[in-house]
């Protein structure tokens, strides 16, 4: 206790002489010449008749209450009485005083405080009892509050939360029917109906998933289409809570659609087809909560809770997948775990200019987990589509999410931005959390792994990068045409062999097919750059990437595209009329058939972003989808002779207002 009051007393001290020359500084605009001229013998003559004089605050003539300083100099003179004026009533408040002045003023109140010092020390002995009681009753009160933070969850836990409001529609263009078959090089699939259903995207009855959708619709419905009942349970609460209930959920997904639309205005789609189905304009949201907990100060316990309702829906991809944005959940309006991962560094004296980053968790991303973001495209503002928010990249960064392992490695920097080597490693499973090896777990055959390596330098200023991407059987390219996403089984684990039988019409294979294993994998490498402007003005930041992806193993189709391309070139501009606004526009080709030219599509992508306040932005936007559908636009009026008569396109416009706390 005795500590405590004498930093107590010493704060006051530092108080005092604060006060002095506060009061003495802001008395006018300071002199230069004045005050470093010091060593004038009659300056310090002046400065002791300054204290050898009597006098009260009321008794200066030149002192008003209305003077900015009135309650320092009252203080001063009441309370301590250490600060005295000049003959004949006047404090002279606006004259410069000299480094003499200042240092006998705080040499005369620092003598008052050592007096005031001297009777709290008499008094200390008298209480002397009482005090110890008190600093006792102290100290168990502390243990008490060391108890408590000891078995806390957390030393740190911070929460940030962001609302995403999406309003919008897209609306396609060109061949207004389709054919019956949207297939054309894959002679795999066809068209399969489940009770008044189909798949466009050709599942075959023996499909896995096909039975598994089948049964999921005899469980809910009679043999008339009605629904069931069973144990007090109707329709589709008989299989509420069960693996079915997803399967059933599939039946309105992108993979089962109703006959009527899709016979009537053609398989293939076609315009009607499509804006019928996505055409109509929609009002989307998504809701996430972080919670990120540290330790140690140093380390992180990253939790993400997520909720959204973009299913069934144009943005979410069901359309055309390249329409999907970048933060479209579907989560059927409940709340699920979207992150769930370790991160920590680790320390080593020999190493202090450099950083390692370990990151372990059973949900991790592998594009949040890179040496250096490649793009400065979306840097720090809004982020619309899917494929340009991924650098144009999606090949590589193809936000593959499940068990990960991965270490973030960066060479320190002096100075924050300046540029430095970074390198990244990740292993991501998606399928590690089943334990039966034919299914998946970890660094099995099929646990659907990526590896993704980048070697990057840069800061934020510019940067460059080189990204690979090992893909197991079972991963994907994330974004692309139709043609090239449709044909992502050719990365499966197990090909089927069929018997075709060419006269049995529209049914393009009879019999049962032989399921086999298959040695598919991908290789996907990225080169990605950018620069910005080191002043924000007319002059935009530029990105540009290139991307390639080539698909091993065996068991193909004939026709099947094996290797695939994409490019990104986009532009950024910083403080927009005002500081905090962005305007940016994205052009390239996502991924296409290298073996098939007529493959090739483009995007287009506008948007502008408002700043509203330091937590609201709004951002309208704007898109434009060529030949999405890639080879299979050809298809659509039933050209099977791939002379490019059909047309198929789509525009989409929204807003997208975020909320941040």
């Amino acid at each position: 206790m005795a500590i405590k009051l004498s930093l107590s007393l010493l704060i006051a001290k530092l108080a005092i002489a604060t006060e002095i020359v506060t009061l003495s500084a802001r008395a006018m605009e300071p002199n230069i010449d004045t005050i470093s001229n010091y060593s004038n013998i009659n300056e310090i003559e002046e400065a002791r008749k300054l204290l050898s004089l009597d006098a009260s605050v009321e008794q200066f003539n030149d002192v008003q209450p209305t003077d900015w300083a009135y309650q320092a100099l009252v203080k001063l003179v009441r309370k301590y009485g250490c600060v005295e004026g000049y003959p004949k009533g006047i404090f002279r408040g606006t004259v410069p005083i000299t480094r003499y002045e200042a240092a006998a003023l705080m040499a005369s109140c620092l003598d008052r405080v050592t007096e005031i010092t001297d009777e709290l020390e008499r008094l200390m002995n008298e209480f002397e009892d009482e005090l110890n009681y008190v600093a006792g009753s102290i100290m168990l009160l502390e243990n008490r509050i060391g108890i408590v933070q000891a078995n806390q969850f957390s030393t740190t836990t911070k929460l940030r939360g962001k609302s995403t409001f999406t309003t919008g529609a897209t609306n396609s263009y060109g061949t207004r029917k389709g054919s019956e078959y949207i297939w054309d090089f894959d002679k795999k699939h066809k068209i399969v109906e489940i009770d008044g259903r189909e798949s466009p995207l050709g599942s075959t009855k023996n499909s896995h998933s096909w039975q598994k959708t089948k049964r999921a619709w005899n469980a809910v419905h009679n043999s008339d289409g009605t629904f069931k009942e069973k144990n007090g349970k109707r329709g589709t609460e008989i299989i509420q809570g069960t693996k079915l209930e997803k399967h059933y959920k599939d039946i309105r997904s992108r993979k089962f659609r109703e006959r009527k639309n899709w016979k009537s205005n053609g398989s293939g789609g076609g315009t009607n087809a499509y804006n019928d189905q996505y055409g109509a304009y929609s009002f989307n949201y998504e809701q996430k909560l972080i919670l990120k907990t540290s330790f140690t100060g140093k380390d992180m316990l990253y939790t993400s809770l997520v909720s959204g309702d973009f299913c069934d829906n144009a943005f979410a991809g069901d359309g055309v997948n390249l329409a999907k944005l970048s933060t479209s959940p579907c989560t059927d309006g409940k709340i699920s775990l979207g992150r769930l991962y370790y991160s920590f560094p680790i320390k080593n004296d020999e190493l202090i200019d450099h950083s390692f980053i370990f990151i372990v968790g059973p949900k991790g991303r592998n594009t949040e987990h890179l040496a250096m973001w490649p793009s400065a495209y979306n840097r720090g503002s809004a982020r619309i589509l899917d494929w340009t928010s991924l650098a144009g990249s999606s090949s590589v960064y193809n936000k593959a999410t499940g068990t990960m392992l991965g270490v973030i490695y960066k060479k320190k920097t002096e100075y924050k931005g300046d540029p430095t080597f970074g390198f990244s490693l990740s292993y991501v499973a998606e399928n590690a959390d089943k334990s039966d090896s034919a299914l998946g777990g970890m660094f099995t055959k099929n646990s659907k792994g990526n590896l993704l390596a980048q070697g990057a330098w840069g800061g934020d200023e510019y940067g460059i990068a080189l990204g690979y991407r090992y893909g197991q059987c079972g991963t994907n390219q994330r974004r692309g045409t139709e043609f090239v996403a449709a044909n992502n089984f050719n990365n499966e684990c197990n090909y089927d062999s069929w018997a075709w039988d060419p006269r049995n019409g529209k049914k393009l294979y009879k019999g049962s097919y032989i399921n086999k294993r298959s040695n598919r994998s991908t290789h996907n490498f990225a080169i990605n750059g950018y620069w910005v402007p080191l002043y924000s003005d007319w002059i935009p930041s530029v990105s540009l990437g290139y991307s390639r992806s080539v698909t091993k193993g065996d068991g193909f189709f004939d026709g099947s595209p094996l290797a695939s391309n994409s490019w990104f070139a986009a532009t950024k501009w910083d403080d927009v009329l005002y500081s905090g606004n962005d305007l940016g526009i994205s052009f390239g080709q996502p991924n296409f058939s290298t073996d098939h030219p007529q493959d090739s599509n483009y995007l287009l992508e506008i948007y502008s972003s408002f700043k509203v306040s330091n937590n609201i932005d709004i951002t309208p936007s704007i898109f434009w989808l060529s030949k999405p559908l890639g080879s299979f636009t050809a298809n659509l009026s039933g050209d099977q002779n791939q002379n490019g008569s059909s047309k198929f396109g789509v525009f989409g416009g929204l807003i997208q207002s975020v909320f941040r706390f």
